[in-house]
């Protein structure tokens, strides 16, 4: 599968001119979008498969919940933006698990798509000079760590099942 780099790095640069308020509204887009996409992913598989796409799709929902408190607190009387840049980890990746033929290569993207989301929480964790804003994405980094990890271990039970 191939990525379209050159939409990643036009959005990396928007995103490093963002300020505390627009990378956490971007975080919290990001999310939500993660949670249409697992939603997606449990009405299209079975069993323990889609028990799984279920539930990674709660735990993003509680992420996009407890990302909208902290916007709370830190901007009160505000609402986070609706951003116009696509979420990195599913942006390359959306169209081709929704295309996907297979389990496995749904789950291949799935992982792939979370260890892009990965790297763009440790990004902005860079990026924010807000100590909470860069502690929740230091939180989101390890979140997204274990959620590929538990898509790695369902894509290994898979691909021995199929062997």
């Amino acid at each position: 599968m191939e990525l379209d780099i050159g939409i990643i790095e036009d959005i990396e640069t928007l995103l490093k001119n963002l300020n505390g308020y627009e990378l956490l509204s971007y975080a919290i887009c990001n999310e939500r979008c993660g949670v249409e996409i697992y939603e997606w992913l449990a009405e299209r598989s079975k069993g323990p498969l889609a028990s799984e796409f279920r539930y990674i799709a709660e735990e993003k929902r509680k992420h996009a919940d407890m990302m909208g408190e902290l916007f709370k607190r830190l901007y009160p009387g505000m609402k986070p933006l609706e951003m116009n840049a696509p979420p990195l980890d599913t942006l390359p990746l959306c169209e081709k698990i929704m295309e996907a033929r297979t389990v496995e290569e749904a789950l291949g993207l799935a992982l792939l798509s979370e260890a892009l989301g990965r790297d763009i929480y440790r990004k902005l964790q860079g990026m924010t000079k807000d100590e909470s804003v860069a502690g929740l994405f230091r939180e989101l980094f390890a979140i997204k760590e274990d959620t590929y990890e538990r898509l790695r271990a369902i894509y290994n039970r898979v691909v021995e099942e199929w062997e």
